[in-house]
């Protein structure tokens, strides 16, 4: 989405979130605010909030992401945001270890239907990383399974089974046996 384009509510959200995620630094931020008079009519009086912040203040990162908290709910943004890096590793991505990482890490955080993919990374020792970023036959061999698990995963928010309600939370109504990653780790390692 390019600057000049006029936007609409859901991608005036959608920058709002990437800022909170910090994918966006202040000065963009603040040139992206100012060159969207149309901002002023879709944030209504949170927009005079946010252009009234002094962005030169060392504070001002921290006052825009209160203002924006009160304008968008980042649940639909961190599940469009984890569905494009399941997607990356279906497809095959030339960063396919760094989107697991990736995954590892927002398993961390507390996304643990991501339980699977975050641990065949992290048991993954760097040596075979390297040998496998280097033998396509092997490394389409080991993304097999993880190819399986980042579908299955996706049919379930597809489905609104996996629902992220906020960052790092998320209402689950799958069924028992569905949550394999959580309570048959062992058994999916064996069938995969």
């Amino acid at each position: 989405m390019g600057d000049s384009m006029e936007l609409n509510l859901k991608d005036a959200h959608r920058k709002l979130y990437f800022f909170m995620k910090r994918d966006i630094d202040l000065i963009q931020f603040e040139q992206w605010l100012y060159s969207h008079d149309e901002l002023e009519e879709l944030l209504e009086k949170h927009y005079l909030d946010l252009i009234s912040t002094n962005f030169n203040s060392k504070f001002a990162r921290e006052e825009l992401e209160k203002i924006i908290g009160k304008i968008i709910h980042p649940g639909e943004f961190e599940a469009e945001r984890l569905q494009i890096l399941l997607q990356k590793l279906v497809e095959f991505d030339e960063k396919n270890f760094e989107i697991m990482e990736t995954i590892y890490n927002e398993y961390c955080k507390g996304y643990s239907f991501l339980r699977y993919i975050a641990l065949t990374y992290i048991t993954t020792a760097d040596p075979y990383q390297e040998e496998l970023k280097v033998n396509i036959a092997k490394l389409m061999e080991y993304r097999k399974p993880i190819i399986m698990e980042a579908r299955r995963i996706l049919g379930f928010m597809e489905r609104h089974e996996i629902k992220i309600t906020k960052e790092y939370e998320y209402e689950d109504i799958r069924k028992e046996i569905d949550r394999i990653e959580l309570n048959r780790i062992e058994s999916m390692y064996k069938d995969m």
